[in-house]
């Protein structure tokens, strides 16, 4: 059994927002809320003079900033600085400053102000208005942390360090992934594939091969329309919610409940179901398996394709695509559309998009190779992702388990010259 290790409030560790005081017009390092990520990294390198200082935190190199306010709480936001310009810093009064006393591992209190622990004892203490909750100062003083040599707590931090290292890198990897699908995705659906399978050149080298339409200018190839010419169109409806009988009868039905399950290619699971009779006595239909559906309402231009047969609200669209159209170059299409939906929503309170407007939708359209070719393309990009993401995931969990022994002394990180 572990050595028993004797527990202190966070602030017997740690100097909680400590004064600091910030040299006269000189250029500081600024750190907002947006800079710092949810592995505990400061990702920018922006500066302000520190004549603009008052009422924003202040900081110094080797201080922990912890994101007091939800959600970035919650997220995990915060980071240690230590490359500040000068020395001394300031940004957002969002953060929480935790300066390690004498004796005590900054790195040791960085992984602590991470640790899932912590943070759900932390929300627990939260106060304030919803969307304007904060982690109180008294907090710190509450929440017992174990207090380990200082030799310990390093090897702590440099150990998790390491496993955090290795975290940023797959998330960095992911971005590049992201940018690299972003491209392609223009590329395949602006300039498309020649019979070669290699995208065309752009039409500033190769104007012959494009013209001018409705929608842009497209290859020479491709047909213009309207997207209905090329897809059947629905939608859907909420059946009465009073009725016990209209749902849970096993027809999955897709709502704005489901926003997160949405922009991943394919949505299989969904929040609610309805039954045959809630189909009956209202203006659902079920819509079949491969279905393109696009959200209309709040999460505007969110899309999915369909994994078996299923039913959505009224504030979905609906394509079923006939033989000219796949439905997998329709999805990338309608992702690929999204800041124009996001530009036309309309309202004060929720953003919609009216009706009329997918009547008049219109769409350009390769061969139907072309399409297949494109298609396959970009899922493969996409699976690489998923692949990354994967990775990063287990990582993660990996880091959980790793904090939950180590910080709480449940596995000592000690050495046999600890012990001599």
């Amino acid at each position: 059994m572990p050595d028993p290790v004797r527990r202190e409030p966070v602030t017997a560790l740690a100097e909680l927002n400590p004064r600091t005081v910030l040299p006269p017009d000189t250029e500081c390092s600024f750190i907002g809320m947006e800079d710092v990520s949810e592995e505990c990294e400061w990702i920018s390198n922006r500066t302000r003079s520190s004549r603009e200082a008052a009422g924003y935190t202040t900081f110094s190199n080797g201080d922990v900033l912890f994101a007091k306010i939800t959600p970035c709480m919650e997220n995990g936001k915060g980071a240690i600085v230590d490359r500040l310009i000068g020395g001394h810093g300031f940004g957002s009064t969002e953060f929480h400053v935790l300066r390690a006393r004498p004796g005590v591992a900054k790195e040791y209190i960085a992984q602590w102000m991470q640790s899932r622990t912590l943070r759900l004892k932390a929300e627990a203490f939260m106060t304030g208005s919803a969307g304007q909750r904060r982690v109180p100062s008294e907090f710190f003083s509450r929440f017992e942390v174990p207090v380990f040599s200082l030799r310990e707590q390093r090897r702590i931090g440099e150990i998790l360090n390491t496993v955090d290292d290795t975290i940023r890198s797959t998330v960095r990897f992911i971005a590049k992934l992201e940018d690299m699908k972003k491209g392609l995705r223009h590329d395949l659906l602006s300039r498309g594939l020649n019979e070669n399978g290699v995208v065309r050149p752009k039409a500033s080298e190769r104007s012959d091969l494009y013209r001018d339409t409705r929608v842009g200018q497209v290859p020479r190839e491709w047909d213009v329309g309207l997207l209905d010419s090329f897809a059947t169109r629905g939608s859907g409806h909420t059946p009465n919610k009073n009725v016990p009988s209209y749902w849970d009868g096993g027809i999955r039905w897709v709502s704005l409940a489901d926003s997160e399950r949405l922009d991943n290619v394919w949505i299989q699971e969904t929040d609610k179901e309805i039954s045959e009779l809630g189909i009956a006595n209202s203006s659902a239909v079920k819509h079949v398996d491969g279905t393109v559906i696009l959200s209309r309402d709040a999460g505007v231009g969110k899309s999915a394709i369909l994994v078996g047969t299923m039913a959505v609200s009224q504030h979905f669209m609906a394509w079923t695509c006939g033989a000219r159209l796949n439905n997998v170059y329709l999805y990338y299409w309608l992702q690929h559309a999204k800041p124009r939906f996001e530009a036309i929503a309309m309202g004060s309170t929720i953003k919609t998009i009216g009706l009329p407007y997918f009547k008049g939708l219109e769409i350009a359209v390769p061969s139907r190779r072309e399409q297949d070719a494109a298609a396959d393309f970009l899922l493969d990009s996409d699976r690489l992702i998923w692949k990354a993401e994967a990775e990063r995931d287990k990582l993660r969990a990996v880091k959980a388990g790793l904090m939950e022994d180590l910080l709480t002394g449940r596995v000592r990180a000690t050495t046999s010259e600890d012990a001599a």
